[in-house]
């Protein structure tokens, strides 16, 4: 076959080259960002006071909404809350980043972003960052956590019914404080502590029983439950080479939160349907080829 020489990606076993190549082979950007990105980023002193920054925004700050994510995160995007209302209702809210706040359109950031698409993650690569690493490793990560501009989904729960609240999204108009930067450890022992009784901790369960509401809606709509473990790798600190390996523990908490996002990316993608039916871009995975079942059929045979 014909060929011509790039470069040399170094030597073959080498963890760091063999990380290269596998980016290099799957086309994931991963090269550094450049000076014409970094410089549409906010100043590092960015944080919410000026009235430029609140303008038209809603501020929420003063509600009892928290994030849970896994230990030690820093990208900390979403929070959620749950409150009742004087009728007896319940409303939810998904609240995500705005990092478009920071973006104009066709700026080198734009431009980046639209290359990259997502974050990667790896074994022993932090991660191949997308547009919320670059701008929280440029602000200080407590404004950036404490308060942060979002884009906001609502429910209404009347019973065991989820409907979206009017006007169910709005883009842009929120300011909030997570009264609670929670892991899913934390978030799990206060909803099993019959003691508490603080906001977050009635939020919490608010959120967990209506999540079992909707995993168990999903399940009866044909949802694929898929039960292999995941696994979780711990690396040495300095070498950052695999030392150990973990079955992931999956708590309550942990489906809860996936339930929202699951939810919040459900309701996106319903309304831009409703809004552009002749051009709406979702994806959607294809149905598995037959032959991914038999060694299932086969084990079956065999009994």
């Amino acid at each position: 076959p014909m060929y011509h020489w790039k470069r040399d990606t170094g030597d073959c076993g080498d963890k760091e080259t063999e990380t290269e190549v596998l980016l290099l082979e799957h086309d994931v950007p991963h090269q550094p960002f450049s000076q014409a990105v970094l410089a549409c980023l906010p100043p590092p002193t960015f944080s919410i006071t000026a009235e430029k920054d609140q303008a038209g925004r809603e501020d929420l700050r003063a509600l009892s909404i928290c994030s849970v994510d896994p230990p030690g995160c820093t990208d900390i995007d979403d929070a959620l809350h749950c409150k009742p209302l004087d009728n007896g209702n319940t409303e939810v809210e998904v609240h995500i980043a705005d990092v478009s706040y920071f973006i104009r359109p066709g700026n080198a950031l734009d431009e980046e972003a639209s290359l990259r698409d997502t974050t990667v993650y790896l074994c022993g690569k932090v991660r191949c960052g997308f547009l919320l690493a670059i701008i929280s490793s440029v602000l200080r990560p407590a404004d950036f956590i404490l308060s942060f501009l979002t884009l906001a989904w609502a429910w209404i729960r009347r019973g065991h019914c989820v409907i979206a609240r009017t006007p169910w999204f709005t883009r842009g108009v929120f300011i909030v404080s997570p009264q609670a930067s929670l892991t899913y450890a934390e978030a799990q022992l206060m909803m099993d502590d019959a003691g508490r009784k603080d906001p977050v901790t009635s939020s919490l369960r608010g959120l967990n029983s209506l999540a079992k509401i909707l995993k168990q809606r999903r399940i009866q709509n044909g949802a694929l439950t898929l039960a292999s473990p995941e696994v979780r790798f711990h690396m040495d600190s300095e070498t950052h080479d695999p030392i150990d390996l973990q079955t992931k523990e999956l708590k309550e908490t942990n489906s809860m939160v996936e339930e929202f996002m699951l939810l919040a990316n459900i309701s996106v993608a319903e309304r831009i349907v409703d809004e552009f039916p002749e051009c709406a871009l979702l994806r959607r995975h294809p149905a598995p080829p037959p032959s991914n079942y038999d060694i299932l059929v086969n084990a079956a045979k065999s009994k």
